[in-house]
């Protein structure tokens, strides 16, 4: 067995670009251990990534949760949940996030979008992560929630903070953050007990679980999955789209030309720019996988990322292509956790691409040394994105 000196996605250069980090991995030893956040396995290809998240009582969320190093708060609402709890709860978020209420919504998005290219589109450059892929997500998931818009860069602080912190083994600070969360969609949710409006929050509020009220703790849990769910991952899952949708001109050239081209892409994207790049497990009996022993109750990092990537699932894998017949990533996992909101994330995307295509022409990164992106717990997101585009005679767009 091969022990990693390091879990290397955390450093910012390999997150930017994890091609070599998961070509060591799957083809040195795809069961691999290393000794950060205290230990854990890491599993890096396709096929044993994929049949574990169709195995959730071999590897459960639920013991230590999913996220490694793990975040200082209670278990996540259906994420972190086994069964029979895990069903009572996401049956009712699946109604939230059906296709049919997310193209209901579609006008929303675009509206939101479209007042976010406005603000720059004319410029001719600019920052395409702080300016797009960083704005879009949040004030969506507002509107779908019916938060104030004012709110969100003090969400986000908090947001962000946590995840960093926790990162860096600060439980006090992440926690305190967390805690500020908690209270916040505590006395927004008792807001709407009182005075009901026509938004996913007041829903929240007057759920029923098994015939009975939801809790508040429950309550404030389910919002929060949602309000982070819809968040950061979206951020990172656009940030990703952009960037490569920048260095392939091609890409954009097809897309434009044939607009059923449109979901492809974004399953591309999300493949090959995977925004969450692992999620926890805990072995509930003793493995052997790829001749390697894992020891019942270690947990198990499954690398999205890195099946993403792998050979023997995607051919040429590090291209960004338009023509995979059945695009399978795991990018929103697979089985009963499959991510709920995958039809409003795969939305906003294709919102922005179509909207991107449009107001952006011949799109390109502006300086590459000066793109960045930031690990906070498995999530992978782009801070800076210097981009540069055409403009329409007159010096609009």
């Amino acid at each position: 067995m091969e022990r990693l000196a390091d879990f290397e996605l955390i450093k910012p250069e390999v997150a930017k670009e994890p091609t070599e980090y998961y070509n060591k991995l799957r083809s040195g030893c795809p069961v691999s251990h290393t000794d950060t956040f205290g230990g854990f396995w890491l599993m890096s290809r396709y096929q044993d990534v994929y049949e574990a998240l169709l195995d959730p009582v071999t590897y459960s969320s639920s013991l230590n949760g999913i996220s490694i190093p793990k975040i200082p708060q209670p278990p996540v609402i259906c994420l972190e949940q086994d069964e029979p709890e895990h069903r009572k709860f996401r049956k009712p978020m699946q109604a939230w996030f059906t296709v049919a209420r997310m193209r209901k919504f579609e006008p929303q998005v675009r509206e939101i979008v479209t007042n976010c290219l406005d603000q720059f589109a004319a410029e001719g450059r600019g920052d395409l992560a702080l300016s797009l892929a960083q704005p879009v997500p949040p004030l969506v998931v507002a509107r779908l929630l019916g938060l104030p818009e004012a709110d969100w860069p003090w969400f986000r602080e908090r947001d962000v903070t946590a995840l960093r912190l926790t990162r860096e083994g600060d439980n006090t600070g992440a926690a305190a953050a967390i805690a500020d969360l908690h209270e916040y969609v505590r006395e927004r949710l008792n807001e709407r007990r009182k005075q009901p409006t026509d938004d996913l929050l007041s829903e929240i509020a007057a759920l029923e679980i098994d015939g009975m009220p939801i809790t508040d703790d429950d309550a404030v849990a389910m919002a929060l999955l949602t309000l982070n769910a819809a968040h950061d991952t979206t951020v990172a899952g656009i940030g990703g789209l952009l960037y490569h949708l920048a260095r392939n001109q091609n890409v954009q050239d097809q897309v434009t030309a044939d607009q059923s081209l449109v979901e492809s892409a974004v399953d591309e994207a999300l493949r090959i720019a995977t925004p969450i790049l692992g999620q926890g497990r805990t072995a509930t009996e003793d493995l052997s996988l790829e001749g390697v022993e894992v020891p019942k109750g270690d947990q198990v990092m499954l690398l999205l990322g890195s099946a993403n990537r792998d050979p023997s699932r995607f051919p040429s894998p590090d291209e960004f292509r338009l023509d995979r017949p059945r695009n399978q990533h795991v990018s929103f996992g697979a089985g009963i956790h499959r991510c709920v909101g995958a039809p409003l994330a795969k939305l906003e995307m294709q919102v922005v691409l179509e909207e991107v295509l449009r107001r952006l022409p011949n799109l390109r990164i502006d300086d590459e040394d000066a793109v960045s992106v930031e690990y906070n717990v498995a999530v992978c997101t782009f801070t800076s994105l210097p981009a540069a585009w055409d403009l329409a005679p007159g010096g609009s767009a």
